[in-house]
Parts: C-alpha cells; sequence; structure tokens
C-alpha cells in the first residue's frame, strides 16, 4: 500500500523536527558542561570515561570518545598535564596503563554532569508540564534510544558518554539492555 502524500510529508517533517531538537539539546548540554568543566569536548568525554570507569584502558577511552587510539593517548596526556587523571602501570607490562581522575578531575566531572543535568532539566520543565507529558516523555525517549541498537557495549558506551551512569545503569538504562 503506498503511503499517502499528508505521511509522507508529515514524517518529513517529524524527522526534520526531531533532527533540530537532537542538534539544539546537543548543543545545549555541551554549552553548559563546557562551561562548567573548562575543557573541550573530547577531554571531557574522556574524563566522564575514565571518572565513571575507574581503571580503565586507553583502547576503551578511544572508542567511547569516537577517537584514534593515538588521539585518546594525547588526550589522556592533556588531562594528566593538567592534573585531572592519572596513569597507573601494570607492574608486570609496562605498556598497559589503567587511568583514573584526581580528586580534582572528579571534581570538574561532577560539576560538568551537575550543569548538564540542570540545563536539561529546566528544558524539559518549560517543555513538558504536566506530569503526564513527563511520562510520556520518558517512555517515548527510552524507545528511540533502544531503537539506536547498539552492537555492543563500546557503541553503548559512546551513546551514553556524557549520561550520569548513576542515574540509570544496568537494566534501568534503555541502551545497555538493548545491547545485543
Amino acid at each position: 500500500m503506498r503511503q499517502s502524500y499528508e505521511w509522507r510529508t508529515h514524517m518529513a517533517t517529524l524527522s526534520n523536527l526531531f533532527g533540530a531538537l537532537c542538534i539544539g539539546v546537543g548543543d545545549l548540554q555541551n554549552a553548559a558542561m563546557a562551561h562548567a568543566a573548562g575543557i573541550d569536548p573530547t577531554m571531557l568525554a574522556t574524563l566522564l570515561f575514565i571518572h565513571t570507569r575507574p581503571d580503565c584502558p586507553i583502547g576503551d577511552v578511544a572508542k567511547t570518545a569516537c577517537v584514534t587510539h593515538s588521539g585518546a593517548v594525547r588526550t589522556v596526556d592533556r588531562l594528566v598535564s593538567l592534573g585531572l587523571a592519572k596513569r597507573r602501570v601494570d607492574a608486570d607490562d609496562r605498556r598497559i596503563a589503567a587511568l583514573y581522575c584526581t580528586q580534582t578531575g572528579s571534581a570538574i566531572a561532577e560539576r560538568a554532569l551537575a550543569a548538564r543535568r540542570a540545563a536539561l532539566d529546566d528544558l524539559l520543565a518549560n517543555a513538558l508540564g504536566r506530569r503526564v507529558d513527563r511520562v510520556t516523555a520518558k517512555d517515548i525517549i527510552e524507545r528511540l534510544l533502544a531503537g539506536l541498537r547498539p552492537e555492543t557495549r563500546a557503541d553503548a558506551w559512546r551513546i551514553c558518554r556524557l549520561c550520569e551512569h548513576a542515574v540509570c545503569r544496568g537494566k534501568d538504562c534503555p541502551v545497555g539492555k538493548s545491547v545485543a
């Protein structure tokens, strides 16, 4: 059955509006987090990953921050030079280093997450005043996130790289639980 012209027009408009919303929300959270953290987006994504997954290897950082391995090394080098992260070198194999945040790095990560939450809370509170709107929006957003169909844990980490993981970790995360 052919779709009607009205339906195709409606879907085109919906897709266009949704795309603009994604860009606008991304810009909103990135601006809030950058202002709070005072570091560039790649450094912030890396810092947040290290903050939520201490002792992670550099390869996982690269996958999550969407950079090459050497790019991740350079980003971690910058975080280390700023006193925001440290390397813990493996005693048996000095080529392997686990990463973790310093106290200052963790404080910056928490400050950036709080700024993100405040900006998004404000947007949602202003746009979705009624409880029923918020419940419906949560359901729709969870289905859309699951619809992204991450294939690996690294895909899920990339999607959730700026998330407050304590809020919806494990079985409560629509992205994580959709990984096959």
